[in-house]
């Protein structure tokens, strides 16, 4: 009994280390940043990213865990899915944030209310004005 717990535990190691490998290989050929369509979408996907953007009027999007993103300028709406990322924004006008202990630290909004419109899913996830 104690052979087959042990086989067991070690399948889903070994899957789950396979899947980091898989997943951290793919982010490390593209850095996990990319920029499209005239510098108004930024993605920042995978781990332990420090970053630093101007973006006016765009969409950004983070996903995975541990990122810390700093955007200069203004956007339209920002999307933080994972764990642990922290985002820091001039101005923005929509946030939803999906996963765990995720912040987005913002300055001031473009909505009649000053505060942004805010869509939040999980726990310990939160917009914060600076």
């Amino acid at each position: 009994m104690k052979n087959i717990k042990r086989a067991g535990i070690l399948t889903i190691l070994l899957l789950g280390t396979g899947t980091v490998f898989s997943q951290s290989r793919k982010t490390e050929s593209a850095k996990g940043v990319e920029k499209t369509d005239n510098d108004k979408i930024v993605q920042v996907k995978g781990v332990g990213h420090k970053l630093n953007y101007i973006l006016n009027g765009g969409v950004a999007e983070v996903e995975g865990g541990g990122n810390t993103v700093t955007i200069k300028g203004s956007a339209k709406k920002i999307t933080v899915s994972g764990t642990g990322n922290k985002v820091y924004i001039d101005k923005v006008d929509k946030i939803s944030m999906e996963g765990g202990d995720n912040i987005v630290y913002y300055r001031t909004s473009g909505t009649k209310s000053g505060k942004p419109d805010v869509s939040i899913t999980g726990v310990g996830n939160k917009a914060v004005k600076q």
